[in-house]
């Protein structure tokens, strides 16, 4: 309980570290989404109702933060609903929540590849999702090949701090007393006093 409120204080804090993330121009203006890869590897080291709960949390706060409703074209003064619906960055963290949650069981077993590449593909994907939504809200799809090269990097970015993020999350584990590997995953069955 104590490791799930510590990592819950990591993913708060990861909101306003986030606004001093810069914008690499010359990797096709993608960024570090903090926000979104400290969760996804928080949903690695929790159980799935705690993974629903972080969900809840991190996607109001992030569509609180950055739901921008647009200007209407008539009337300068009034505002129209945003591009994306509020919420739906709730949505995403769930599902995508939910797909990190089934390697879960292979990275307590001590494998990080396959968890670390889908930190970034779930990255990839939620922005992917956005981005899809606001095509469709503007009645057009245009996909250009920098939006590609934009998605790639910011998921690259976030494989590539996802490893350093889970060594911490073990460390606070390991203070905690909280069991984040299986020790023994192979299940020994004894017939007649031979095991195997």
């Amino acid at each position: 309980m104590i490791y799930c409120i510590a990592i819950l204080l990591i993913v708060l804090v990861s909101f306003p570290l986030q606004e001093f993330v810069p914008v690499f121009a010359w990797a096709f203006f993608s960024r570090l989404m903090l926000v979104h890869t400290v969760f996804y590897c928080a949903a690695l080291t929790v159980p799935f109702p705690v993974m629903l709960g972080f969900a809840l949390m991190t996607g109001f706060l992030w569509d609180a933060r950055y739901h921008l409703p647009l200007q209407s074209e008539a009337d300068a003064t009034a505002l129209t609903s945003a591009e994306i619906p509020f919420g739906f960055t709730i949505f995403t963290f769930a599902l995508l929540g939910s797909i990190v949650q089934g390697v879960r069981p292979l990275f307590r077993k001590g494998r990080w590849e396959l968890p670390v590449f889908l930190v970034g593909f779930s990255v990839g994907l939620g922005l992917l999702l956005e981005y899809v939504v606001i095509n469709f809200n503007r009645g057009d799809f245009r996909l250009v090949p920098e939006f590609w090269w934009k998605i790639l990097m910011t998921s690259l970015y976030s494989a590539l701090i996802s490893p350093f993020l889970l060594l911490w999350f073990a460390l606070i584990a390991r203070r905690f007393d909280y069991r984040l590997r299986v020790e023994n995953p192979h299940r020994r069955h004894t017939y007649d006093g031979d095991a195997f």
